[in-house]
């Protein structure tokens, strides 16, 4: 991970960043041009044999905008539910263990969207707690020929009364389980680049509200 990074953005398990600082690791490095863009199809084809790739630049917000408008920006939400004990909530999906999130509608706000999501893909009624994202995540990815950039804002949440969970089966989601801190970390060996960030900023939270 480049921690000085910017931007983040994932394209399935590779990673791209967009950095003022020249990465001390072993990342491929891109360059944009003169007017702070590079092509979707020179950053495709890098990230599909790189496992981490930084974009070099004196305006990373530059050069991110200019990258947006080569994909289909969307917009999602989700929930980082923790039990009133500390449990983390979290949905058997595809095979890997993810965390509770969808498209957010016309006209909906973030925070509701997340909402919603976790209680319609879990059984699962929660309480926001901030009144900004805990963290948002760009992932990239090719559906059906069309690239398309999902933005997620990540909402953390406490569940409100012990509730029955419910997998919402048609979504594909095939189980859904609390997680102490032993147990979750074992299960975000099972997960996403992306969720083990989002994690990741749920702890570094919850230590600086501790302090």
């Amino acid at each position: 991970m480049n921690k000085s990074a910017t931007y983040t953005i994932y394209f399935g398990s590779s990673a791209l960043y967009i950095s003022t600082v020249r990465p001390t690791d072993s990342s491929s490095i891109l360059e944009p041009d003169e007017y702070g863009t590079i092509s979707r199809a020179k950053i495709v084809k890098k990230v599909g044999i790189c496992k981490s790739t930084t974009i070099i630049t004196d305006d990373p917000a530059r050069t991110f905008s200019a990258l947006c408008r080569e994909f289909k920006v969307v917009r999602a939400a989700g929930g980082v539910v923790e039990s009133p004990s500390g449990e983390l909530l979290m949905i058997r999906l595809r095979n890997r263990w993810d965390l509770p999130k969808g498209h957010i509608e016309a006209g909906e706000e973030s925070r509701t969207a997340a909402l919603r999501e976790v209680e319609e893909e879990t059984g699962v009624k929660a309480t926001a707690l901030d009144e900004t994202p805990l963290c948002t995540t760009w992932h990239a990815y090719d559906t059906y020929g069309e690239w398309e950039l999902k933005s997620t804002d990540w909402w953390r949440m406490l569940s409100e009364t012990p509730s029955s969970l419910e997998p919402q089966h048609d979504e594909g989601i095939t189980e859904v389980r609390w997680f102490d801190r032993d147990t979750r970390n074992s299960a975000l060996t099972e997960s996403y680049d992306t969720i083990k960030a989002v994690v990741g900023a749920l702890d570094a939270k919850n230590d600086k509200d501790y302090e």
